[in-house]
């Protein structure tokens, strides 16, 4: 049974790495090339998945708590409550950003193949899929997006092979101002972006370490690949949008049920943690329905906005989560107390402002990796020189 589940926990985070966001941000990495591209790729998923997630997913799956909840231990009750708020509102954008992906994509695809397109519609049939993954029973969940993610990965296989079956351009990348320290940033940050969502799904566990490596690894290996697609989709083909890419690999229905049900099996736990986010503010919320009025709510924002600050979006989750997760991760691992409450905030908040300063510097290995060492540090000092306190509810 426990194989069956860790298989099942594979899967969805595997599931959850196919998306057309993932796609769309490996495309951003381009303007590096193929080689360095594929390094900055592999470096920042290093990074994210192996330096916050597989932590994050441990420590939930040993206190059995969400990632946010278990903040508690260091940020006591408040703490608890204002990150809440955080990540609820980190995960409605996503909602909505997915919720917009997949609409572009469908517009083009429905434009290309029947001439024909709907805003409003498209963003309600994502919306309501989402919602109806949401109604499905726990058991019946795992069973049916095991076979999608599966179904999934053979159709992104059929437009991968497509794409190479075309003559390669002869066109270069457009000039970008993206650095390789900005481009590991994107993959870290990409990753970051769940840190307070894999808790959720690795909280009921009898083996913590099997179970948080098996959704790490779920997510490594989707969102590589993901990445790898987007950015050899520009390279191979010099054309920048993932929707005309699948418009124009003469894929059809394929094409469109890509975009459609990649967007759901990454939205749904979005919502979902969101909902369960919630209860943390008040525990009479219904997890089912707040997620689908996560959704709801999701549609309407997807409905007026743009993606034009996309890329300030995933850094302002890592400016947030970063600072927070280095100051769990080594009050628990490390020191095992915490701080008095005030010098954690004042250190979680030092750290927000230092984020936006290290990127200025366009360090290797980008920013995310340096405030982790440099707040770790940080706290383990002061650790040294103040009063510490158990880590306690």
């Amino acid at each position: 049974m426990e194989e069956v589940r860790l298989r099942s926990l594979f899967l969805l985070w595997f599931g959850a790495a196919i998306s057309i966001a993932e796609i769309v941000t490996g495309t951003l990495m381009a303007p590096l090339g193929f080689g360095r591209g594929i390094l900055a790729i592999i470096i920042g998923h290093v990074i994210g998945c192996f330096g916050f997630l597989l932590p994050a997913g441990y420590i939930s799956a040993r206190y059995q708590s969400t990632a946010i909840k278990v903040t508690q231990l260091t940020f006591g009750k408040q703490g608890v409550q204002l990150f809440s708020l955080l990540n609820v509102l980190q995960l409605l954008g996503w909602t909505a950003v997915m919720i917009v992906n997949a609409q572009l994509a469908m517009n083009v695809l429905t434009q290309s193949f029947f001439h024909w397109q709907s805003k409003l519609l498209m963003s309600g049939i994502v919306a309501g899929l989402i919602i109806l993954w949401l109604l499905l029973r726990h058991d019946w969940l795992f069973k049916v997006n095991n076979w999608v993610v599966l179904l999934l990965t053979l159709a992104m296989i059929v437009f991968v092979v497509s794409l190479l079956q075309k003559a390669p351009t002869t066109h270069a990348p457009q000039a970008s101002t993206l650095s390789f320290s900005n481009a590991v940033e994107l993959n870290v940050t990409m990753a970051l972006s769940w840190l307070p969502v894999i808790g959720d799904y690795t909280k009921q566990t009898r083996h913590p370490i099997q179970t948080s490596w098996c959704s790490v690894l779920g997510y490594f290996v989707g969102s590589g690949a993901m990445f790898v697609v987007g950015l050899s989709i520009v390279l191979w083909t010099g054309q920048t949008d993932i929707s005309q890419a699948l418009a124009q690999s003469q894929l059809g229905l394929i094409a469109l049920l890509i975009v459609v049900f990649s967007t759901v099996t990454t939205t749904f736990m979005d919502a979902y943690s969101a909902a369960t986010n919630l209860q943390n503010l008040n525990a009479k919320v219904p997890v089912n329905a707040a997620a689908i009025g996560i959704t709801i709510v999701g549609f309407f924002i997807a409905i007026g906005i743009s993606l034009q600050y996309y890329e300030n979006f995933l850094y302002a989750i890592g400016a947030a989560f970063t600072p927070l997760f280095a100051i769990v991760f080594v009050s628990v691992f490390v020191i095992k107390q915490r701080l008095a409450l005030v010098w954690n905030f004042a250190w979680w908040l030092l750290g927000i402002i230092a984020y936006y300063g290290l990127q200025q510097l366009n360090l290797i290995f980008g920013p995310t990796f340096w405030l982790l060492i440099a707040e770790s540090l940080a706290v383990y000092l002061t650790s040294k020189v103040t009063p510490r306190y158990p880590l306690s509810w």
